[in-house]
């Protein structure tokens, strides 16, 4: 999500060998309730190192 001065908002994606920009307001309101979503599932920081650190000793064993 890129924000403007003037409030508008534009939003890039990128994949394996492009990359868009858009500025559609629907388009960058799904990109951004997308973003939302993932956001709101994610692990907080230290909980993401944590999992990363019991995964790794799991698969050492």
């Amino acid at each position: 999500m890129l924000w403007q001065e003037d409030g508008s908002a534009a939003a890039y994606t990128e994949g394996d060998s492009s990359g868009l920009l858009t500025d559609d307001p629907g388009a960058v309101l799904r990109h951004r309730l997308s973003y939302d979503l993932l956001r709101d599932l994610a692990l907080s920081p230290s909980d993401s190192l944590t999992f990363i650190r019991d995964v790794l000793e799991e698969h050492r064993s």
